[in-house]
């Protein structure tokens, strides 16, 4: 679930993951924000425009402990990852910035082509929200740039993959397949208990979300019962 206006609820979710914009938390690329800032702050999302959901003091406070709960936790999960690599760290660290420059690399020559899709897919959406005819021109049109542009997008994949992927697979055979799995190990290890933390939390806020849905619909509902009775 996620706390969305209702214009942007209606655009669903495209592209990647990146960081959430006010704290460590990864939420999709289409947002500002994770469920549970923007909960807090009682702001879309994805376009940031006041929710005036009715949330109160109490659902924040749930958000921020159980924020702060996840933050202990993965001090505990940081340090345990550490250890583990202590004496091949100058080596995972070179390792991992070989990794960080070739996806930043790759994220930026691959977005043009993702902007391309989302804002021909947002503008076919825009058309046919607006009652327009399917078989008119301008909804023709609209979905032949939809087409054009996904097509344009997964030819120019596998040329950028592999862009992204020479410079890191000589940096795997340099640093040797042992480290490399003992790297890996301890670092799907962390990300499995991180992951698992950082869901606790969006099950608070989305908990917390959900309820704020069903009293908006039931009070939208009962406006227009004792609108209909008038």
């Amino acid at each position: 679930m996620q706390f969305l206006c209702n214009k942007c609820a209606l655009g669903g979710v495209l592209a990647s993951g990146h960081t959430c914009k006010t704290c460590s938390f990864t939420t999709y690329s289409a947002y500002a924000y994770c469920v549970c800032c923007a909960l807090e702050k009682d702001k879309c999302q994805s376009c940031e425009t006041d929710m005036q959901s009715g949330r109160d003091q109490t659902a924040v406070a749930q958000v921020q402990k159980a924020r702060a709960v996840f933050l202990a936790a993965v001090t505990v999960i940081d340090a345990e990852y550490d250890a583990a690599v202590a004496d091949i760290k100058d080596e995972i660290d070179a390792w991992l910035k070989v990794n960080k420059d070739a996806g930043d690399a790759y994220d930026q020559a691959i977005k043009p082509y993702q902007d391309g899709y989302q804002t021909a897919s947002e503008a076919l959406r825009v058309l046919q929200s607006s009652g327009v005819q399917a078989d008119s021109q301008s909804v023709i049109a609209a979905r032949t740039a939809v087409d054009t542009a996904n097509t344009s997008l997964r030819e120019a994949l596998p040329d950028l993959q592999k862009q992204m992927w020479a410079p890191i697979n000589e940096a795997r055979a340099k640093i040797g397949e042992e480290k490399l799995k003992r790297h890996e190990d301890a670092a799907r290890a962390r990300h499995m208990k991180t992951s698992r933390e950082e869901r606790r939390v969006e099950l608070v806020a989305e908990r917390i979300g959900g309820h704020l849905k069903v009293d908006a619909a039931y009070n939208a509902q009962l406006a227009q019962l004792e609108t209909e009775l008038a």
